[in-house]
């Protein structure tokens, strides 16, 4: 029993830890992880598979989005 406690004192503390630049900082926030909002792979040319997608989509003609749902 005792062994928890102290596990999930250690896990408290460093959940605390890692949050303080959130929680004291003026405009404080999580870092974004998404890839779309990452400089460096902007630079490259990189961008999210969802975005890709929504992009591929929106050039596709009505008869080319039906043919390849029926096949």
């Amino acid at each position: 029993m005792s062994l928890f406690l102290i596990s999930l004192l250690a896990m408290g503390l460093v959940v605390f830890l890692l949050s303080i630049g959130v929680i004291f900082k003026k405009n404080g926030r999580f870092p974004s992880t998404h890839v779309g909002g990452n400089r460096a792979m902007q630079q490259r040319g990189i961008s999210c598979h969802t975005s890709q997608h929504k992009d591929a989509q929106r050039h596709k003609t009505l008869a080319e989005r039906l043919a390849a749902n029926e096949g």
